[in-house]
């Protein structure tokens, strides 16, 4: 009996170490598989875009006077706070112009609806196409962007206008 019970675990035993055999021949490629490493490139992005800093746009340049029924550049500064590089696509009047100077030139109160005596604005939409990197400070002219209508007070004539302009981006 002794003996038949050392024949049964010695089949059992060599059994069970078959099966741990095979078992361990299947998984191990797997298991290799699957926790083996390895390298590449790839690229993310998270969180959201700081709003660009645009300083009210200045009409006229040395050469260029804004005068009644004509129209002058615009010249606007735009800072990148943000680390990405983004393309601005188009400007447009982003709030009421303001006037400095003159004699009874009168800024806009309720732009749009109503508007000062100074006549000026921005009516156009102006399409771009300027990359400006990450903290970079860029200032540029946009020609004949501003118009003064010929309605204009004459105590208009010396003054300096500010536009507040809205730049588009896109990342």
């Amino acid at each position: 009996m002794n003996r038949l019970l050392a024949v049964r675990r010695t089949a059992l035993l060599t059994a069970a170490c078959t099966l741990a055999l095979v078992c361990g021949l299947f998984t191990t490629p797997a298991l290799a598989y699957f926790t083996s490493g390895g390298t590449g490139t790839g690229t993310a992005a998270a969180g959201t875009l700081q709003p660009l800093i645009i300083l009210p746009a200045t009409t006229g340049t040395s050469t260029v006077a804004l005068q009644p029924g004509t129209s002058g550049d615009l010249v606007v500064k735009v800072t990148n706070p943000n680390t990405q590089a983004v393309t601005l696509l188009s400007t447009s009047q982003g709030g009421p112009v303001s006037v400095q100077g003159g004699t009874g030139c009168t800024s806009d109160p309720a732009w749009p609806t109503n508007l000062g005596n100074s006549g000026v604005s921005m009516p156009i939409t102006t399409t771009l196409n300027i990359s400006l990197a990450g903290g970079e400070t860029l200032v540029f002219h946009l020609p004949g962007a501003a118009a003064m209508s010929t309605s204009s007070a004459t105590g208009c004539q010396g003054a300096s206008f500010n536009i507040p302009v809205t730049v588009e981006v896109q990342q």
